[in-house]
């Protein structure tokens, strides 16, 4: 009964987060247009890669185009839904954990969902439309969804793992910044270009590795159950991690003794 009300909790945020920023229609409008057009604009580098050579190990145009789509969908999805998560570490080091551990709900779940990122639905749509310019089958489209998903959960809950050392180091939250910046980049890249040291580092320390190349290898490219099961572990594992950090964490909050609510 607790999953099913935070899951309610989560979507009812949501609702109303996009209700607010909706009040002003056309900066709603403009901010995921101009994502998509940001996003669609860093094709043209692969279109000039792809000019001087057939394929990057055995990664052609088509399937860098699926990566740059699950990337930005799974991205999309964590800064929609949690885009609180990517702020913890301000609300720590100012203080302004206060209003929320006044209110009845799971704190870290008020916390990650307080704000969200209009722009975030530019990058979910832009997803589906690289999905489109690459020509991919009808499936591809409908397995994009609990991937993305998936995918922004894990990037989520990586994100408050490391926020979460704002507890302990003056401005922590730098790493996390560093590291949500580091997924968004190397993600959007063929897996083959990296070596073994580099793909230990992209499936541990900054698991995008899970998000985006185990998706695109094991499900659309070749189908591999364990590979798919590793990928929702991942995620559980993360999720559950996130909360016991940050629970741990809380115990060293200092309050900012702000006066504030939350309507």
């Amino acid at each position: 009964m607790g999953v099913k009300n935070n899951f309610l909790l989560i979507f009812k945020y949501l609702k109303l987060n996009l209700k607010k920023e909706a009040q002003y229609k056309s900066s709603f409008v403009l901010q995921i247009i101009m994502m998509i057009l940001n996003d669609l604009f860093f094709i043209l580098q692969w279109i000039i890669v792809f000019s001087l050579t057939d394929s990057i190990g055995g990664y052609g145009f088509r399937e860098v185009l699926v990566l740059w789509g699950l990337s930005a969908g799974s991205y999309g999805i964590s800064h929609l839904f949690f885009y609180g998560a990517f702020n913890i570490g301000d609300f720590i080091y100012n203080g302004k954990l206060d209003v929320f551990l006044t209110q009845p709900k799971n704190i870290l779940i008020n916390v990650c969902c307080s704000s969200t990122s209009v722009a975030a639905i530019g990058d979910i749509f832009y997803c589906f439309i690289v999905f489109a310019i690459a020509g991919v089958t009808w499936w591809w489209y409908l397995a994009a969804i609990p991937i993305i998903i998936i995918g922004g959960i894990i990037f989520a809950a990586l994100i408050v793992c490391y926020q979460t050392l704002a507890f302990y180091v003056k401005k922590g939250n730098a790493f996390a910044d560093m590291v949500a910046s580091s997924i968004t980049l190397f993600s959007t890249y063929p897996p083959v270009i990296f070596d073994i040291v580099s793909k230990v580092f992209l499936y541990t320390i900054i698991p995008c590795g899970f998000m985006v190349f185990v998706p695109m290898q094991y499900i659309f490219l070749s189908f591999n159950i364990w590979w798919v099961l590793a990928m929702v572990g991942v995620a559980v594992v993360l999720v559950v991690l996130a909360f016991l950090l940050f629970k741990i964490g809380l115990k060293r909050y200092a309050s900012g003794n702000l006066m504030g609510g939350r309507i």
